[in-house]
């Protein structure tokens, strides 16, 4: 009921103000508008004004101000919305609301004037009440006995009417009193120590000067929206001020250095708007140097950031030594000058134009998230390029000279890792990295120091350095490489103690090379600068491998051991375990036993250390646990491992990684060995055990065993005469070709790679591999099934002649030649035992046992066959086989490039035109 009555009462006078009636004067249409009020109130949802919106129209129309250059009426507006800010008014916003609906264009029709009639006229306090008036009016006041001590006393007899002058006390007090008395230095007051001035002329110009202190106002009443106009040297004096980092009126300098106008000065002489636009300019060269001089003042403790706040400082003081020269000009002027602020601005915009360059520098440089330490190296030298191309010499000239400053300090751990092989610790500005723990001798060059990268594997090192970095690199590990060699010293003396200069002036001589790219300029001088360090070296380096280190000897022991490059040593070694193989000796993979035979065939060759050599044995695979199934496939050769022992400085050349190759070739050529060998060495029993066997089963046999052998004979010589001697004569020349250790690396890494390769133990030749194994087993399979048929055919015949015998005996004959035709047996095995180069009486005793080792070696195998469907099935497999090892490989090649590619269809040709030649395809 409260709030119905105090709304009829509102509208009630609401509609009295807009209507002109009252409920008195024309009762009717009063109550006509007071209901229709009182309804549309009462039934409207009246939200209250958007304080948002209303801030929204007030920011507005203070930018509309200040648009259309009426900054004294935004100021004024300003002013007084902060205070209606602070009083906290709850209505505030629809107050706003209310004057921004009643406003009419604002900009044309306000005043600053008008605001003077809001404020309060002061009160007259009336005449003050001074002595001189009261002494004036009553004069009694004048007499000296009215500042006299009263004495209460009744025997007092100073004075004669009992009263003591004061004021002669105290002026005799003050005679006898010291001047230097810290009680009187206290006492005084400040009027005590004014002084008048004896020219009250200078006193009125000096304060005229001070523009600051003076408010503008109009018939006694100050306006504070007014500007205050000032003097074109007034002006002068504050932007020189400003420009010096001092505080001024002129310019007001916020918390984060950003220097901006103070709109309350302006030129008598000229525009508002074009002083201010003037004073903006100098405020934006204001906020740049004040960036600076900021920068400079943090505490920085990697040495490539505290050069640029160096060089900063002292292109700072440079500026600052111009501004003194100005101000001095103006102060004790030796001429007269003119005084203009547009001319000052051109003298100093020469000087500060590279400043503000700089500064947008190092801001930008502020704004990067997380940047690298010589992130402003890089900025300084896309700068350097920049100006160069848009032809601005000076810009080029300030920007090149810092630029070469400052990369003086990043030079300095390039230079002690380049020329001492260290690395300052605790660096993680320099792109070189030392690991931690303990590392072999062996691993120094590989594992020891790595190349700083980010996480997105980015050289850790500015963008104009990445070319050279991996031969800066390669620099300190070989000189590191050089200490543990204890060539240190020899390194030091054999140094030139002259090196190139890395400065402005001797790169980018503008008289000489001013047309040259900067790029190309600088590359060209650090390029050479790191040349003349790498060189030095690396071919001393490459020299001690070479000479004392005896690399040539350690790659000639490699290919003897690893490339059987000695076919007679090899032969000597391959033959003993194939023996061994074949008589089913459990010895022929004992490790201790194959190391005594490597060292005592091999070591006899001069550049092989019998002392560094060593077999190892794998473990056999599950399905060639037996001895019998090792003899039949060359699979089980792959198990045979030799190791030999490289000196530290060779293994950094010849890395592990590589020699796990060389073993690869190693158990190729063995293998193609044992196919060869079992295939010669069955010559002559072969040749006694088949004169029962038919002229067909002979000329398959003879066929097949030729073929075979024809086969194993074009692949080792292809691995051997073109593949492994050429290129490891090429290695050879390349690596004495070669100017530091990781060409050499990479030499030898790409010989190995492309001679596996093409010795078709690559990748993509893994079927073509497997079909020629399988190939090199036929022949195996192939002697076994000749020596099983041997061996069936003399037992058949020494049968049928144990039954002629009976028979004799049967008819009274007696026979004397049995002992002879069993003795005939025994000779064709010993002739096969000679063979296979075993001449003892042991092995002729046992000659029975291991011709049934050549026999059964086949009888699990389809022996239900005939032999020579057996001889047919084998021969149609190797043609079958042969072929597609020819047709891949050329295929391949097809597909391929390169040596390997090209080595790949000269293989198949020799098989394919082989096949065609002896008419294998066609019977």
């Amino acid at each position: 009921m409260a709030h119905a009555a105090k709304l009829g009462v509102l509208t009630d006078e609401l509609v009295a103000l807009l209507t002109a009636t009252s409920a008195k004067s024309d009762p009717a249409r009063f109550n006509l508008h007071r209901e229709s009020a009182l309804r549309a109130l009462r039934y409207h949802n009246c939200p209250r004004t958007n304080q948002f919106e209303v801030t929204s129209q007030l920011d507005g129309l203070d930018e509309k101000f200040r648009i259309l250059n009426e900054d004294p009426l935004a100021d004024a507006l300003k002013e007084r919305l902060d205070i209606l800010s602070k009083l906290e008014v709850k209505w505030a916003p629809e107050i706003l609301h209310l004057l921004l609906e009643l406003s009419d264009r604002p900009v044309e029709k306000a005043k600053l004037e008008t605001l003077d009639f809001l404020k309060e006229p002061e009160s007259d306090p009336g005449p003050s009440l001074k002595w001189k008036d009261l002494v004036a009016e009553d004069s009694l006041l004048r007499e000296k006995s009215v500042w006299r001590n009263v004495e209460f006393g009744a025997e007092s007899s100073d004075g004669e009417d009992g009263f003591e002058d004061s004021r002669s006390d105290l002026s005799r007090l003050t005679d006898t009193t010291v001047q230097s008395s810290v009680d009187e230095e206290f006492s005084r007051r400040p009027e005590d120590y004014a002084i008048d001035t004896i020219n009250k002329e200078e006193l009125d110009h000096l304060r005229d000067a001070q523009f600051w202190q003076k408010t503008p106002t109009v018939d006694g009443v100050k306006l504070v929206t007014v500007k205050t106009t000032i003097t074109e040297l007034q002006a002068i004096r504050e932007v020189l001020y400003m420009l010096l980092g001092l505080p001024t009126s002129l310019f007001e300098i916020s918390s984060q250095n950003i220097v901006r106008p103070n709109k309350k000065y302006a030129l008598k002489h000229s525009s508002a708007e074009t002083f201010l636009r003037l004073a903006k300019s100098f405020s934006e060269q204001g906020s740049a140097i004040m960036l600076l001089r900021s920068w400079v003042k943090r505490g920085q403790s990697i040495p490539l950031v505290q050069v640029l706040q160096s060089s900063i400082l002292c292109r700072t003081m440079d500026f600052d030594a111009l501004i003194s020269k100005i101000q001095e000009r103006f102060v004790h002027p030796a001429e007269d000058i003119v005084v203009s602020l547009l001319r000052v601005q051109e003298e100093i915009s020469f000087h500060l134009r590279p400043l503000v360059r700089l500064s947008e520098i190092v801001k930008k440089l502020d704004e990067e998230r997380y940047p690298h330490a010589f992130r402003y190296l890089e900025m300084l030298y896309d700068e350097a390029c920049i100006s160069q191309l848009a032809g601005d010499d000076e810009m080029y000239s300030f920007i090149g000279r810092m630029f070469f400053e400052c990369f003086q300090v990043y030079l300095r751990p390039i230079r002690n890792w380049m020329e001492d092989g260290e690395l300052t610790k605790g660096d993680k500005v320099f792109f070189v990295l030392e690991g931690t723990g303990d590392i072999e001798p062996a691993s120094i060059w590989q594992s020891r120091f790595k190349i700083r990268r980010t996480q997105d594997g980015v050289l850790h090192a500015p963008r104009f350095l990445q070319a050279a970095a991996n031969k800066i690199f390669t620099t300190g590990k070989s000189v590191v490489v050089l200490k543990h060699l204890n060539k240190f010293d020899l390194l030091q003396s054999a140094r030139s103690n002259l090196e190139l200069s890395l400065d402005f002036n001797s790169i980018c001589n503008p008289d000489s090379l001013g047309f040259a790219p900067f790029t190309e300029l600088f590359s060209s001088a650090f390029n050479a600068w790191v040349q003349s360090k790498h060189q030095h070296a690396s071919s001393m380096l490459r020299k001690i491998l070479f000479d004392s280190c005896g690399l040539q000897t350690s790659l000639s022991a490699l290919s003897h051991l690893y490339f059987l490059a000695d076919g007679t040593t090899a032969s000597i070694f391959t033959n003993s375990i194939f023996d061994k193989l074949d008589t089913l000796d459990s010895s022929w993979n004992d490790r201790f036993t194959l190391t005594e035979l490597a060292q005592s065939t091999f070591g006899s060759m001069p550049c092989v250390s019998s002392d560094r050599l060593r077999t190892l044995v794998l473990t056999l695979p599950r399905k060639l646990e037996d001895i019998m199934k090792c003899r039949r496939t060359v699979e089980a050769l792959s198990i045979l491992e030799l190791k030999y022992h490289l000196s530290w400085p060779i293994q950094i050349i010849l890395a592990s990684t590589t020699i796990s190759s060389y073993k690869r070739i190693f158990t190729f050529l063995v293998q193609i060995r044992r196919s060869s060998h079992i295939l010669s060495r069955q010559r002559l029993i072969t040749a006694g055990l088949t004169n029962t066997s038919s002229s067909d089963e002979q000329a398959l046999y003879y066929s097949l065993r030729t073929r075979l052998l024809w086969f194993t004979q074009i692949l080792y010589y292809y691995l051997t005469s073109l593949v492994l001697e050429p290129s490891t004569q090429k290695m050879r020349a390349d690596l004495k070709a070669t100017e530091d250790i990781d060409t050499m690396i990479e030499v030898h890494s790409s010989y190995i790679k492309a001679t596996t390769d093409q010795a078709l133990l690559g990748s993509k030749l893994e079927l073509i591999q497997k079909t020629i194994l399988k190939i090199l087993d036929l022949g195996i399979k192939l002697e076994d099934a000749q020596a099983a048929n041997a061996v069936a055919s003399n037992e058949a015949l020494e049968k049928q002649q144990e039954m002629m015998d009976l028979s004799m005996a049967s008819l009274g004959l007696h026979t004397t030649r049995r002992k002879g035709r069993s003795s005939a047996s025994q000779s064709l095995a010993r002739k096969a035992m000679e063979e296979a180069g075993s001449s003892s009486d042991e092995e002729e005793q046992n000659i029975d046992v291991d011709l049934s080792i050549l026999s059964s070696a086949y009888d699990e195998e389809k022996g239900d066959l005939l032999y020579v469907e057996k001889l047919r099935n084998m021969k149609a497999d190797f043609n079958r086989w042969v072929r597609f090892v020819a047709s891949g490989l050329k295929g391949v090649a097809r597909a391929g490039g390169g040596e390997a590619a090209r080595s790949w269809d000269t293989l198949g040709e020799m098989l394919e035109n082989g096949l065609d030649a002896g008419g294998m395809g066609h019977r």
